[in-house]
């Protein structure tokens, strides 16, 4: 049996396919990127409604996934620069205040967790977007460099960069006697 991307996606039932297949995952990379859930559900939505109404503009020089994942990659990145000002709260999985007293290691986990995603959060646009691809969506250095259209070495060189960041950002926390577990 043919998978939906080998289809034409101008037909509105392969197109609705489509959607159903890959919506969560784009929901998921959205979401790490803008850290707020009602936020990442639009910019989503909206990355599939640009993917529909430019759908006859496909060249299929990539996979559908990896085109529409660029258009909500990209919105991502501008809904960030537009809210630079305003940072989205921080989407916090488990809080402390959620966790009973008994639980010191779920507590200073969770604490760490909010500590880690503040931390990503001060990263630059392009460090954030790239770190968050390559180490929660375990996206290979090529496929990031398709779908930002920059070089892989560029990709390489903000990764770099944003762990450094992110190391000096923790280091604070790190040093007040905390340890990473």
């Amino acid at each position: 049996m043919n998978k939906p991307d080998e289809f034409k996606i101008d037909d509105d039932k392969v197109f609705g396919q489509l959607v159903n297949t890959y919506k969560e995952r784009i929901y998921a990379v959205v979401l790490r990127i803008v850290k707020n859930k009602d936020e990442a559900k639009d910019l989503a939505q909206e990355a599939f409604v640009k993917a529909y109404q430019n759908r006859k503009s496909f060249r299929r020089e990539s996979g559908f996934y990896t085109w529409v994942y660029r258009i909500a990659v990209n919105l991502s990145l501008n809904y960030i620069k537009r809210n630079r000002d305003r940072q989205a709260e921080s989407l916090d999985f488990v809080t402390p205040s959620s966790l009973s007293k008994s639980q010191p290691d779920q507590i200073e986990r969770a604490e760490l967790g909010q500590n880690i995603s503040a931390a990503i959060d001060k990263l630059p646009a392009r460090q954030k977007t790239v770190f968050v691809l390559r180490h929660y969506e375990e996206k290979p250095h090529a496929e990031i460099a398709e779908i930002l259209s920059i070089t892989e070495g560029a990709v390489k060189a903000n990764y770099h960069q944003a762990v450094q960041k992110l190391k000096t950002y923790l280091g604070l926390y790190l040093a007040e006697g905390r340890q990473v577990q």
